[in-house]
This record gives C-alpha cells, sequence and structure tokens, in this order.
C-alpha cells in the first residue's frame, strides 16, 4: 500500500509509540496524519490533523475515522487504579468502536496494537506470533486470572474480540504485539527504570537472568510502517520484538551507567512471590490490581526469548538499531532533555 497522500488515523496520537508514528508516517512516507486524542493541549507538530474524543465515546470515534483510508489503533488503558471492568471498556470496547467505525468508512487497512503479554505471564517457552493467547477464552477465565495483570488480561481479549469482528466483516486487520519498548520519551520503559535505579528501588528478580525482550522504537515502527507496506500482512500478527532479548540486568545496567555506575538492587525470587500475597489476597476483595503483582515477578524471572522468524520472513523485517545504539541514543536524549546530568 502506498502511503503518500493517504489520511491516516493514529489512536494515542500522544503517546510514545503513537507519536513516533505520527512523526515517521509524515516525513518519510508523505501521510496525512489524524490523531485521536483526549487532550489537545499536548499535540506539536507530530500530526496533520487533530481529533478530539475517547476510544469508548462512538460518536467522537465516527467522526474520526472518517475519510480515512487507514487506523492504527495505539491507544490503551496501560496502568492506573481501576477495576478489571475499566480497563475492558478502553481495551475491548474500544478496539470494538474502532472496528466498527472502520467498517462503516470501508477503511483499507487496520492495525491494531496489542501486546506480548497477551500471550500470558510467563509466556510459552518457543513463543512466536502464532502462539496461543493467554488469560483465557472467556470473560469467566480472566476473572480467575491470580496475576491481577488486568491490562494483558484485557488486551488479549481485546485482541480476541478484534479477531472475531474482522473476520465476520472483512477487514483487513493486522495485529501487532510490541516488547518492552524504550528510547526517547519512553515513560514506561525508559523515564520509569531510570528512575528506579536512581532511588535504589529493587529492579532485579532471583539470578538477575531473567529475559527482557526489548525493542527500540524505531525497530517497532520499521515493523509497523512494513505491515502497513505489505499485503502480506493482512490477516496476520507479528511480535514486535527484536528476537535477541537482553537480560534485566543488561537493561537496567544501561541505566544504572548512563547514572554514573549506580548499583542495582534486586531480591531472591521465592522472596518476591512471598510479597505478592497480601496484595492479591486485597486485590481480590476490592476489585483492583495489587500493587505488587505474582505476573510482574513471573515478567522479570521468566527467560523466553520471543522469536520472530515470521516477520522477517513475510515483510523482510530486520531490527537495524542494536540494543547498544538504542541506549546510546535515549542516553543522548536524556542528556539534551537535562534528566540526566551531562559531563
Amino acid at each position: 500500500m502506498n502511503l503518500r497522500d493517504q489520511r491516516i488515523l493514529i489512536t494515542g496520537a500522544n503517546g510514545f509509540i503513537g507519536r513516533r508514528l505520527a512523526e515517521r508516517l509524515r516525513a518519510e512516507e508523505g501521510a496525512v496524519v489524524r490523531g485521536l486524542v483526549r487532550d489537545a493541549s499536548r499535540i506539536t507538530h507530530h500530526v496533520s490533523e487533530i481529533a478530539i474524543g475517547d476510544v469508548v465515546d462512538v460518536d467522537a470515534v465516527r467522526r474520526a475515522v472518517d475519510g480515512c483510508a487507514v487506523v492504527i489503533h495505539c491507544a490503551a488503558m496501560q496502568s492506573g487504579r481501576a477495576r478489571l471492568d475499566d480497563y475492558r471498556r478502553v481495551n475491548v470496547g474500544g478496539t470494538l468502536n474502532l472496528l466498527g467505525a472502520a467498517r462503516e468508512a470501508n477503511v483499507a487497512r487496520f492495525i491494531h496494537l496489542s501486546t506480548i503479554n497477551a500471550h500470558g505471564v510467563p509466556p510459552p517457552r518457543d513463543a512466536h506470533a502464532d502462539s496461543p493467547l493467554g488469560w483465557g477464552a472467556s470473560r469467566g477465565a480472566i476473572n480467575c486470572v491470580p496475576t491481577g495483570d488486568f491490562y494483558s488480561a484485557s488486551k488479549a481479549e481485546g485482541e480476541r474480540a478484534a479477531w472475531q469482528f474482522a473476520r465476520a466483516n472483512k477487514i483487513a486487520l493486522t495485529v501487532i504485539r510490541p516488547a518492552c519498548t524504550y528510547g526517547p520519551r519512553s515513560n514506561a520503559w525508559t523515564l520509569t527504570p531510570l528512575r528506579r535505579v536512581k532511588c535504589g528501588r529493587p529492579v532485579l528478580i532471583g539470578g538477575s537472568d531473567g529475559i527482557c525482550n526489548a525493542v527500540y522504537i524505531d525497530n517497532l515502527v520499521d515493523l509497523i510502517l512494513l505491515a502497513l507496506k505489505n499485503d502480506a500482512a493482512i490477516g496476520q500478527a507479528f511480535v514486535g520484538a527484536e528476537g535477541r532479548g537482553v537480560t534485566w540486568r543488561e537493561f537496567y545496567g544501561a541505566y544504572a551507567r548512563m547514572l554514573g555506575g549506580r548499583r542495582l538492587f534486586g531480591m531472591p525470587r521465592v522472596v518476591a512471590l512471598a510479597l505478592t500475597l497480601p496484595f492479591e489476597m486485597l486485590a481480590r476483595v476490592d476489585g483492583f490490581p495489587p500493587r505488587v503483582a505474582r505476573s510482574s515477578v513471573e515478567f522479570y524471572s521468566h527467560r523466553v526469548v520471543f522469536d520472530i522468524e515470521k516477520s522477517k520472513r513475510l515483510l523482510g523485517y530486520a531490527p537495524r538499531v542494536s540494543f547498544e545504539e538504542g541506549m546510546r541514543r535515549t542516553e543522548e536524549w536524556l542528556r539534551a532533555e537535562g534528566i540526566i546530568a551531562t559531563g
């Protein structure tokens, strides 16, 4: 698909992935980018048009999608003090609202960003793009998940709903499941890890050899653009990773080095699991996600590197930015922004 002069809607255009994607679609592909955002005050030059609204608002979504050839759905509820039904309202209901509007507007392509955690935490030992999704196939099964990871559970449910809707309505859907996406402007995987290391908080579990499936932002955007321009991606899912996981000690160690060689702290896996028990018991009572969850312990201690051979074979994807170069670019931005001291 030639993207030049095509109007492309990006939901969550103010977010980390949505913003970088918008910048590159305009600069490299000549696309007209419309951003669906809730707060227009944060929008700068990275979009061509602005649509104000929330993905849970059916009318706002219809107005945003109208006239667009492509929808790229990046928006999601990712964190916060909310119950599972609140996560579902955004990550399932919002996704279906967009697909319904896309059907009415006859959009040519729909790209849905899910998460590698949709495969479950921990993931299957040989995880790849066609591995089954985790968290159970029904509402009841998700409610029984003891880990309290409402984001991952709702994203898995939202992806299942998206596939069902797309197949029933012949929508050209592609799903991309991003891994731990870091780089300039990332809150989850740049600013938050940096703060944790700086404050001396525990960041390692067990032997600290758990695998982080880190992906630099421009490698992920490369994959999204390849999927968007290649018809072989229609009806397919892809893992948004690099196929070369690093250990969590290496990942957090890169930020420790930026901070002058800070010491990294951790705790034994058995201790970390024990600490989750009272928080998960409370979560079963109040309905909110636990502040310390078993899923986090599993996430930081599993040793699975996600396979990306499908992306290479169908799309010609090859991560061009190494982990070392990605962290160098990240550090350069952090110093330029005054977030870490220069010199």
